[in-house]
């Protein structure tokens, strides 16, 4: 892959070697070992975990919509009211492949690890609404909380309304897959979440300046913000009254 990233940016390539390195471990290295879990110690196949994709497809897009709208609701609420104020807008479209493949990728190994496999095996042996809040709190801890030496659960406290965000993000995209028993709905909303909250709008702490929009509001200012706590909410109600009787 290294060649192809030479091509994307000659400049950036060691940052991008980096970065899609370990973004690209990470998801294949979870597949492995949920396959090794799942189809020799469960004894089950790995598509029951809710990757079957026919009859799928359309909540595998509204997905990919529910992501894409909660971002640019948030987004917008910020730059109409002056709280986030644009000062450059930037785009490369070789850049941006890259990002779609890769958030791509890593969507796939998260929600096959959360709502796949750790929600599924809860739900297994406890009441599902507990086995959807402990699915959620592990989403907290796996997307921010887990470092190079370990678990760091200090940023729970020191964090809190991110943690709480990442919390009901959690409950959102576990909701559907309580109702549904399918994993591309989740897919489909991580995808888009993280490609629209990252590379374009500009809300992580990653200095690769290849971001579309650049503003003066922090990652932390957004995704610890009460706005978006009320978006998650307002889309948790909406999966709940969409899917619960599918």
């Amino acid at each position: 892959m290294f060649p192809v990233l030479r091509i994307i940016d000659e400049h950036a390539f060691y940052h991008l070697r980096e970065w899609v390195t370990i973004a690209l471990t990470n998801p294949f290295v979870t597949l492995f070992w949920i396959w090794v879990f799942h189809k020799i110690i469960n004894r089950q196949s790995f598509s029951s975990l809710g990757l079957k994709f026919y009859g799928y497809k359309d909540d595998f897009i509204v997905g990919l919509l529910l992501g894409f709208g909660l971002m640019v609701l948030g987004f917008g609420v910020l730059y109409v009211f002056d709280i986030l104020s644009v000062n450059q807008v930037k785009f490369s479209l070789n850049h941006h492949l890259l990002y779609v493949i890769v958030f791509a990728i890593v969507a796939i190994g998260e929600e096959t690890a959360i709502r796949g496999f750790i929600l599924q095996n809860f739900s297994s042996s406890i009441h599902k609404y507990i086995a959807l809040v402990l699915s959620s709190c592990a989403c907290v801890l796996i997307r921010v909380h887990v470092g190079i030496w370990g678990f760091d659960l200090g940023k729970v406290t020191g964090q809190p309304i991110v943690s709480l965000n990442l919390f009901l993000f959690g409950i959102l995209l576990g909701l559907y897959c309580i109702h549904r028993k399918n994993l591309w709905f989740p897919i489909g909303v991580n995808v888009s979440w993280s490609y629209f909250n990252k590379p374009v709008c500009n809300l992580w702490d990653w200095g690769m300046g290849r971001q579309i929009f650049h503003h003066n509001l922090s990652a932390n200012d957004f995704n610890g913000s009460i706005l978006l706590s009320s978006l998650i909410i307002a889309g948790i109600v909406f999966v709940h009254k969409r899917y619960s009787s599918g």
